[in-house]
């Protein structure tokens, strides 16, 4: 029902031995938020960092994204091209982990040396199992939302983008296909992620159930109240940030469950529901 990423598809197939660990990586644990964009990573993200064990809330990792990259491309072209720089696919996955590892190190030192670091980027979502083969000590937590409210969420996000412009077919097959292509390749590796990965329903966010999932998963006991007293980056958004919510920089609320109701006629949610609802069903998300 799935199709992985493309440009993955080589990764998995080639790498089959676990690239050895090196020392740093035993210092501390990757963990990675992530999910479909307006999903509610940020406020799960700020809920994560607000344990003991983790780093403050910090903005997206897309930096570190953009790493994982030059992996699928060299890994895409290796008998055309990479062959010619390493002595295989596996010895070039080993290199290019210790890369990632050493990034990872430095923001590990950057953000406090806490036990966990706690990294969110939506757009590391499709990416997660190939992170998970090169460096199998990450950890993931992704946050999974009814892609009613989700796709609705990005048409508030595109109205006020164009200044309130009617929302196209074929751009709501676009903002479907991401949903689809973000959480079907998590659905896809659910067994080769087994023991790494938790999947954590939106509705669970905003209502408080989260924490006990998150403990867990060995964040610790959370405190609601700590959620945004210890941050990195400032959460509050620039007023004039389509993307920010009235709910962005605050503790979580149930008031966003439900609001695509306002948002969606019942044609466009039955498109979505056509669309989105087999891999959403998957993952827990409806």
């Amino acid at each position: 029902m799935f199709v992985l990423f493309h440009s993955g598809n080589m990764f998995l197939d080639f790498l089959r031995r676990r690239p050895s660990e090196g020392s740093r990586a035993s210092e501390f644990t990757p963990l990675f938020v992530a999910g479909a964009p307006r999903s509610g990573t940020t406020i799960l993200h700020a809920i994560v960092c607000a344990s003991r064990r983790t780093n403050g809330y910090i903005n997206e990792c897309s930096y570190f994204t953009g790493l994982l990259h030059p992996l699928l491309v060299g890994l895409d072209t290796f008998d055309v091209h990479t062959k010619h720089y390493f002595p295989s696919r596996e010895a070039f996955v080993v290199h290019h982990a210790d890369v990632l590892r050493n990034e990872l190190h430095r923001i590990w030192q950057y953000t406090g040396c806490r036990e966990i670091l706690a990294l969110k980027d939506p757009m590391l979502t499709p990416l997660i199992p190939h992170v998970a083969k090169a460096l199998p000590e990450t950890k993931f937590i992704v946050s999974v939302r009814d892609p009613r409210a989700t796709i609705s969420s990005r048409i508030e996000v595109l109205k006020r983008e164009t200044q309130g412009k009617p929302v196209t077919d074929a751009q709501l097959q676009t903002f479907c296909a991401e949903y689809v292509h973000m959480y079907g390749t998590i659905a896809n590796s659910l067994s080769d992620l087994e023991g790494r990965i938790l999947l954590v329903d939106y509705r669970d966010v905003v209502n408080g159930q989260v924490f006990e999932k998150l403990a867990a998963f060995d964040l610790g006991n959370i405190d609601a109240e700590a959620i945004w007293t210890e941050t990195i980056a400032d959460p509050t958004p620039s007023a004039s940030d389509p993307w920010a919510t009235a709910l962005h920089g605050k503790k979580p609320s149930v008031a966003s469950v439900y609001r695509y109701r306002e948002v969606l006629d019942d044609r466009t949610e039955q498109l979505i529901m056509d669309a989105c609802g087999p891999v959403a069903q998957v993952l827990g998300g409806i």
